[in-house]
């Protein structure tokens, strides 16, 4: 399996994805990469593919990508969730004392 290295601008890549955390992490990555409008590599529709098992364990309800690789391969689909209000990565950015650095160009 190819890893897509670009969706690790923040950690060192890991060289394999066997753990169940490190393929739930590269699913998650490769889904908000999605989400913005980057178009996942052929091999991540191959690899994900036998991936079901992680897709139905750490399921991500607000993500679009998540929902059409779902619908791609053919599987029940989960409900959509639609958050109102502040969004999940913004609450944890609070909690873990991350700030949004556009609030310093206002």
């Amino acid at each position: 399996m190819i890893i897509d290295r670009s969706v690790y601008p923040d950690v060192e890549p890991p060289a394999t994805l066997q753990s169940l955390a490190d393929r739930a992490d590269y699913m998650q990555r490769i889904c908000a990469a999605f989400d913005f409008g980057v178009f996942p590599e052929e091999t991540d529709w191959v690899t994900f593919a036998g991936w079901r098992d992680v897709f139905d364990r750490f399921p991500l309800p607000d993500s679009p990508g998540y929902h059409a690789f779902r619908h791609w391969y053919g599987w029940e689909p989960v409900p959509v969730e639609r958050r109102l209000g502040i969004p999940a990565w913004k609450i944890a950015d609070l909690h873990e004392g991350r700030s949004d650095p556009c609030e310093d160009l206002v």
